[in-house]
């Protein structure tokens, strides 16, 4: 079973989700973003868009290129 994914710092769910899901975090942090957005619910709304922005983040200063 999966683990729940850290809700309170962008930055260690974002780590968490380059792990579990390499290639795809982002757009699963940008599609996360949008249901957020959808439901209405601003806080995490901001949370997932901080999210996708340390995600590109950690790409592109990784000498691996997640």
């Amino acid at each position: 079973m999966d683990m729940p994914l850290p809700v309170n710092d962008p930055l260690q769910t974002a780590r968490e989700m380059l792990r579990r899901y390499g290639l795809r975090a982002g757009a699963l942090a940008e599609q996360r973003a949008a249901e957020a957005q959808a439901a209405g619910e601003a806080a995490q709304l901001d949370h997932w868009r901080s999210v996708a922005a340390a995600i590109a983040e950690f790409r592109r200063t990784s000498p691996t290129r997640h």
